[in-house]
């Protein structure tokens, strides 16, 4: 996918939650190489300070604004909004792609699956997402503008197994995107759903001792120019769960 014009963000400001590592650190890359003014959003501090230390070679500083804030919580995400809007008076983009995929690297059936398991992995996943949409959405309907983009997973359209409280999140993220999306369209709101197929992120470490990786995978920057072009179309369309998978080619046998 290629930029064709450059700046497109220029000016903007634009949350990334999940913003340490993988789509949503190339997402602040590319966001800052296009002028957006950024507010990054981790729970690990040590990562956070490191992906900072990047951008800075990248853009202004004065454009980067970092916070240690966990998706889960409602204060903090009623932080992250207010934080943003002193720094920098508006928001117009939301990316929410902060997510887990398990805890402590064992596969585990649906039976085996402890309650504080499943709720940490819902409450990341799921209720991340809802509270820091929520969070956002009264500044950009006052503005009557404003970007949202969620970012669920194939596994959001097709469950698999030992990865039940994975799966039942992403899929609520659909349900609930579409939800906001039509309550909010006529405010000029525009909610979007991407849902990444095998993405190589560190993400895959969470298989812990199963070694389980996708043999092919798609970069994490091709994610971000995805959600580069959703937050960039024209104001009067937008594209429906948009579902991105690297493209498998295989050699054909000479006769």
């Amino acid at each position: 996918m290629t930029i064709h014009r450059e700046d497109v963000l220029k000016e903007k400001v634009c949350i990334i939650t999940g913003a340490s590592s993988g789509i949503g650190k190339s997402c602040a890359k590319l966001f800052l190489s296009q002028k957006a003014k950024i507010v990054l959003v981790d729970i690990n501090k040590e990562r956070l300070d490191n992906t900072v230390k990047e951008l800075e070679a990248i853009g202004d500083q004065e454009n980067i604004l970092s916070l240690k804030l966990s998706v889960r919580e409602e204060n903090q995400m009623n932080e992250m909004a207010e934080k943003t809007l002193e720094r920098f008076g508006h928001i117009d983009v939301l990316v929410a792609s902060a997510g887990i995929l398990r805890l402590g690297g064992t596969l585990k059936s649906l039976a085996d699956t402890s309650v504080d398991e499943w709720d940490a992995i819902i409450e990341t996943n799921l209720t991340g997402t809802f509270l820091s949409n929520r969070a956002v959405l009264p500044t950009m309907i006052e503005q009557r503008q404003g970007d949202i983009v969620n970012v669920s997973s194939s596994s959001g359209r097709q469950g698999r197994a030992f990865d039940s409280p994975y799966c039942a999140s992403k899929f609520g993220i659909i349900g609930l995107s579409e939800s906001l999306a039509e309550e909010v369209s006529s405010y000029g709101v525009r909610v979007q759903t991407i849902l990444p197929d095998s993405v190589d992120t560190p993400f895959w470490e969470q298989n812990g001792s199963s070694g389980i990786k996708a043999t092919v995978t798609i970069p994490p920057e091709r994610v971000a120019q995805l959600i580069l072009h959703l937050v960039t179309l024209p104001r009067d369309v937008f594209m429906y769960n948009t579902f991105i998978a690297p493209l498998k080619t295989r050699k054909r046998k000479r006769k």
